[in-house]
């Protein structure tokens, strides 16, 4: 369950700063560089606490706080490219209502020759 919320947190904050809106791209890429900044933050942190215990342990504990470096890490990198990503607004295409739909096709048709 934990796996679907990350993923549908992740997924918002991808949409937010890939988004058409100026306001929900700058808000997505303020949280994203926050997310960018506190996850970089909680790897210095394990880090140092694995360098003040030598990187040993009786327990597993040593083992979770490496896991937890190479997972701080990830999100930082992730959330550090969500962030730098250029995302300028694309152009979009005109629209086209059905009778220039149509008559763009008939004039293609014009040059085939008839069977």
């Amino acid at each position: 369950m934990h796996t679907l919320i990350v993923g549908a947190v992740i997924g918002l904050l991808t949409w937010g700063t890939m988004s058409q809106n100026g306001v929900v791209r700058i808000i997505g890429k303020i949280i994203t560089g926050g997310l960018t900044l506190l996850s970089l933050a909680g790897m210095i942190l394990l880090f140092w606490v694995g360098q003040k215990a030598h990187w040993t342990s009786d327990g597993p504990g040593m083992l979770l706080i490496m896991i937890g470096v190479a997972a701080s890490g990830f999100f930082a990198f992730l959330f550090g490219s969500l962030t730098f990503l250029p995302s300028s607004p694309q152009p979009s295409q005109p629209s086209v209502n059905f009778s220039e739909l149509i008559a763009m096709l008939s004039e293609k048709g014009k040059g085939r020759p008839s069977e």
